[in-house]
């Protein structure tokens, strides 16, 4: 798809759009594509937010999921994974939504 420009229209409160840019900032990070994923609790566990904002998160997660790109949800139980389309989708969401991807990309 030469010259189309995909823009991740995702509506979310401002806290939201802070708590979605940390968590693909941190899936970025790590490149979790394709076959690498993570489970949901590691990656709210380990991408830095505030303690009070993790319940939000999982929401946040499942909202993204359900507008890919950036973050594809799959799994069940209580073996839920996410991991990203494609690292560029990643690093358009994160610049998209006022943050800086992180060094080295």
């Amino acid at each position: 798809m030469d010259g189309v420009e995909v823009k991740h229209e995702v509506k979310m409160e401002e806290e939201d759009q802070k708590l979605a840019v940390k968590m693909v900032k941190y899936l970025v990070k790590n490149k979790v594509t394709g076959n690498h994923k993570k489970q949901v609790d590691t990656v709210m566990n380990n991408s830095g937010l505030p303690s009070h904002a993790k319940g939000d998160a999982r929401d946040v997660l499942e909202e993204l999921a359900k507008n890919p790109p950036p973050i594809e949800m799959y799994g069940g139980g209580h073996r839920e994974n996410v991991r990203l389309t494609s690292i560029q989708d990643g690093i358009d969401f994160i610049e998209e939504n006022g943050g800086d991807p992180p060094w080295g990309f």
